[in-house]
């Protein structure tokens, strides 16, 4: 009950304050960082672990890993790699090592520690492994050479780009292997536990403490070979209600909001001493149809449901928070595709819906999460569809009971998002395209020859090629598949106008932002 009674308060706070009252002066010291967000999510700082928003930014700064990306995402960029070299069959990459990186215990960075951290990962088998695993066979295809060159082999061709957006992933950061020896236990031989809240790394930033539900704290790394960063301390606070991060920027306590509703980001925005900055994240949100339920077995059902959904209307209800976009590769992804064809077309729809023999339409269910607004958007379906006589009965379940649902393929329809593991494309065609990979293809029980263009796409070296490929698949996928997109979801974050460098990243509340970020 105190909870609410502290919502109700800041709300009747927030509404007297004047809209254009602006930004008192903060309270947080220059060299210092404060973000509000909710963190109660993360689980581990552990890179071979964690796999939640949270802990995978955190890890961005304590830690480093062979290769990077660039913010368009377009090249490989040196890391702790200054340099590699592929053979002719693009299946073994050896890197060559920067000299002179040290561990935030002193300790040198070297070949050995790639090679053990690769191999720990393996060993480990935790939810994140799989974007190593699924292209490195075994533990013996990481080798050092020397104490500066490391030889990975992998199992399928891999073009420069697809290899960097695998090895720049936290999974793939490198730890100190004599920290996690030395921190080991009989039954935590590879200290996972005790990197859950320790860092073994190279980073920018090393770990002060973490204080679960509380707040992380990091502090600047004076031996990084980057160059140290222009901010001291950062804070992470947690920060569960949207309500209170917005008073808290607005008081000067925090720096940095990353989890303000669209109606609160706007609201700021329009005050002196605030800025707030979006992008459509790698993050796609779709409903699914179940391809061998009866209706949805003929293509002419599931694209009458298409053409009968107001996009428009849709968007209103992500408060306008959602690039409407209708394909598959977000937006900002190598490989997109920027057609929208699809928009409310209720004649076309029940002409669709006559072709495919059901001209007096049908009932059918539609499970949705609990988690705002999905239960908005389940009813504007209902409405929608109802236009073109398909009666729709909503089931509101919890997140976990949908997933169990939809992984055991046993939804009529269902409300989906798909945020991408790594930025390629790669990761969404297999998905939604290719029923071999059992991701969702193969819960809405679609099997299409497609499958086989997604398997060729990933190991094609010209990326010209590559990427009429990826836009083929996704036509297929517009055209034919059980998948209404509806969009990618907006990133919104706000923050103190003195604070410089700090943009949101459509894998993450923001890039590593070591090397940018300051205060005016």
């Amino acid at each position: 009950m105190a909870r609410y009674v502290v919502v109700i308060f800041l709300l009747s706070v927030l509404a007297v304050l004047p809209a254009t009252a602006g930004a008192p002066p903060s309270r947080v010291p220059p060299n210092v960082l404060v973000f509000g967000m909710n963190i109660e999510s993360a689980g581990s700082l552990d890179p071979a672990h964690g796999f939640e928003f949270e802990t995978t930014w955190v890890m961005q700064h304590l830690y480093d890993q062979l290769v990077s990306l660039p913010r368009d995402f377009s090249r490989a960029v040196p890391s702790l790699a200054v340099s590699w070299t592929a053979s002719p069959d693009l299946k073994t990459y050896t890197f060559r090592l920067r000299t002179g990186v040290r561990f935030h215990s002193g300790n040198a960075l070297d070949a050995r520690a790639v090679e053990f951290s690769f191999r720990r990962v393996m060993q480990l088998k935790l939810s994140p492994s799989f974007i190593l695993t699924d292209f490195i066979a075994k533990q013996e295809d990481v080798i050092a050479v020397g104490t500066d060159q490391v030889r990975v082999t992998f199992n399928q061709a891999m073009p420069e780009n697809f290899m960097a957006a695998i090895l720049s992933n936290e999974v793939a950061s490198i730890v100190d292997p004599a920290v996690v020896r030395r921190n080991a236990a009989p039954d935590d031989p590879l200290a996972n536990k005790w990197l859950t809240d320790h860092d073994a790394g190279s980073g920018p930033y090393e770990l002060i403490g973490w204080n679960k539900n509380i707040k992380v704290e990091m502090k600047a790394f004076d031996g990084y070979w980057g160059g140290r960063p222009k901010m001291g301390r950062v804070y992470v606070q947690n920060i569960s209600e949207s309500t209170t991060q917005q008073l808290a920027l607005q008081r000067g306590d925090i720096d940095f909001a990353a989890n303000l509703l669209p109606t609160q980001a706007r609201a700021l925005a329009s005050q002196p001493g605030f800025v707030v900055k979006s992008t459509p994240t790698f993050s796609v949100r779709y409903m699914a149809m179940n391809a061998q339920h009866e209706p949805f077995k003929n293509k002419a059902v599931r694209n009458a449901i298409k053409w009968a959904i107001d996009y428009e209307g849709v968007r209103r209800v992500f408060d306008d928070a959602l690039d409407t976009g209708q394909t598959i590769v977000p937006a900002r992804m190598f490989g997109h595709l920027s057609d929208r064809p699809y928009r409310r077309d209720l004649n076309r729809a029940r002409a669709l819906l006559r072709e495919g023999g059901f001209e007096r339409g049908f009932k059918v269910e539609l499970i949705s999460g609990s988690d705002s607004p999905l239960p908005d958007l389940a009813a504007k379906v209902k409405e929608d569809l109802a236009q073109i006589g398909i009666e729709v009965d909503i089931r509101i379940l919890r997140g976990a009971e949908v997933l169990a649902i939809y992984r055991a393929q046993r939804h009529q329809m269902v409300f989906g998002r798909w945020g991408a593991d790594y930025p390629d494309p790669d990761n969404l065609a297999k998905a939604f395209a290719d029923f071999d990979s059992r991701v969702l293809a193969w819960r809405t029980q679609w099997d299409h020859a497609v499958k086989q263009t997604v398997k060729q796409a990933v190991v094609e070296r010209d990326r010209a090629k590559r990427e009429a490929m990826y836009k083929e698949i996704q036509r297929i996928v517009l055209d034919e598949s059980p998948f209404v997109v509806f969009g990618y979801q907006e990133r919104l974050v706000a923050m103190r106008s003195n604070v410089k460098g700090l943009d949101p990243s459509p894998l993450a509340y923001t890039f590593n932002f070591a090397a940018t970020a300051s205060k005016e």
